[in-house]
């Protein structure tokens, strides 16, 4: 599953970055988001980012980056 099909309050861990853009890994792996990482999802509404929570940050992701992570759910 994608992080962008994720439901609000959903607890999840990453499995897979694509890297079709190693400069979106590197940004991701900066912010502290890694494969293997548990992540929360905090807000997920119709439109607009998706907001995770990953070793206590809380970061916002666009749609077009969370499809771009793959993950199963806890």
């Amino acid at each position: 599953m994608k992080l962008s099909e994720a439901k609000s309050g959903d607890t999840l861990r990453i499995l897979r970055i694509e890297h079709d853009c190693d400069e979106f890994a590197c940004k991701l792996e900066a912010m502290g988001l890694r494969k293997g990482d548990i992540v929360k999802v905090l807000n997920k509404g119709f439109f607009g980012p998706v907001q995770i929570e990953v070793n206590g940050a809380k970061i916002a992701l666009c749609r077009g980056q969370a499809k771009k992570i793959d993950v199963e759910k806890m």
